[in-house]
């Protein structure tokens, strides 16, 4: 049986000793940035998939123009097209979880056999530090930030990076890296989507 065929998620074994990127967000909408970044840490990190964790709502963000949950996961399944690697996920609404820290806790526990890394793009970099109980959360999952390559300042400075308890990478090529929890590793990409949520829901 194929690992990617129903019920993918729900089967903690047949995820042993995969590994696993994690990228959550409201997606609200999911776009093809989305969809590049999940492509460059399944290369760079040799995953064996990437998880879309689609959050009930974003503590940081408004909800005020938040579409349904439903309504986003069903379009984000969407625009993957069936993508081979990249699945779409209700996790949060059913662990009851808003708080990335809670949810990871809970990932690590029904998947104790499976490697997580957690994906994000500049702008979560610059802001993580006020995530809830974010040093926390570092100590539970490796980081993967996702950066343009003409914003290499923008990493040396983000918050995120000045942590010196962390063990900072800085890949620019494909490695089969150790997803260790307190390692964050930042990928260096020429081409990255100038898009976002906000933008194309202004349009």
């Amino acid at each position: 049986m194929d690992v990617f065929s129903p019920p993918h998620i729900l089967n903690s074994a047949r995820w042993k000793n995969m590994r696993v990127g994690v990228l959550g967000g409201s997606f609200n909408p999911a776009h093809k940035g989305h969809i590049h970044i999940s492509e460059i840490a399944l290369k760079a990190l040799k995953l064996d998939a990437v998880w879309w964790l689609v959050t009930p709502k974003n503590p940081l963000k408004s909800d005020n123009n938040l579409a349904s949950m439903d309504k986003r996961i069903i379009y984000a399944r969407k625009i993957l097209n069936n993508h081979p690697k990249i699945i779409v996920t209700d996790m949060e609404k059913s662990f009851a979880t808003n708080y990335s820290y809670d949810s990871i806790v809970k990932l690590n526990k029904y998947y104790p056999n499976t490697e997580f890394a957690w994906i994000s793009g500049m702008d979560n970099a610059h802001n993580f530090h006020l995530w809830k109980n974010w040093k926390g959360l570092l100590s539970k999952i490796c980081m993967v930030h996702i950066a343009r390559g003409a914003s290499i300042d923008l990493v040396k400075n983000s918050p995120a990076r000045m942590l010196a308890t962390q063990n900072h990478v800085i890949l620019n090529h494909s490695i089969n890296a150790c997803l260790n929890s307190g390692t964050t590793y930042w990928i260096i990409n020429k081409q990255i989507y100038n898009i976002s949520s906000t933008e194309i829901r202004a349009q």
